[in-house]
């Protein structure tokens, strides 16, 4: 139960502010994760599922941990969606876009949900994105990012490389950020 351990020592960060949750930078979680492609190789996802505190856990790391649901909760999370792609000898690619009433909050939750998406993994800071939270082991690699208030999460099990989840990464940026917004993009 290290995972549990690990959240559990997220700081609570309760009380950050009152912004609703298109307040600071108009970002839709759902909207982030909705124009995400198929990656090659991958199955088609299907649409963005919300998600309040109560199921960030099982959002983001596909199991329940109340300890991470009451940071997430306590840490004053105002929405979350997600998408998942699977593929053939275990591929899964999870994209977790959150918004939080603190960048701090963003930062630590995320970065903690990146540490136990990949048990025994080595700290990587893409050159693209310094500040950036990520892990990665040879078979699982795990990024936040965080842009303003909202956390850019993408968890890579199975035959993903790092490609796939910086291009991942670039597209909820754009996304979040609102500089594509022409539509659905249909490969990546």
């Amino acid at each position: 139960m290290a995972l549990v351990a690990a959240v559990a020592c997220v700081p609570l960060l309760a009380g950050c502010g009152d912004l609703t949750p298109q307040a600071d930078l108009g970002t839709d979680p759902a909207f982030v994760v909705r124009v995400l492609p198929t990656r090659p190789g991958l199955d088609i996802a299907g649409p963005p599922r919300e998600v309040g505190a109560g199921g960030f856990d099982r959002a983001t790391l596909g199991v329940s941990v109340p300890a991470l649901a009451k940071s997430a909760r306590d840490g004053g999370l105002r929405a979350a969606a997600s998408r998942t792609w699977t593929g053939p000898d275990g591929a899964r690619l999870v994209a977790v876009a959150s918004l939080w009433e603190d960048n701090e909050p963003a930062r630590s939750i995320g970065g903690q949900v990146a540490s136990a998406a990949v048990p025994g993994g080595t700290p990587w800071t893409p050159a693209d994105y310094p500040g950036s939270q990520g892990y990665r082991s040879a078979d699982a690699r795990a990024l936040n990012v965080v842009s303003g208030n909202t956390s850019l999460l993408v968890i890579a099990k199975g035959p993903v490389d790092d490609d796939a989840v910086l291009r991942t990464i670039d597209l909820m940026r754009k996304a979040s950020d609102r500089a594509d917004t022409e539509g659905v993009v249909t490969s990546g």
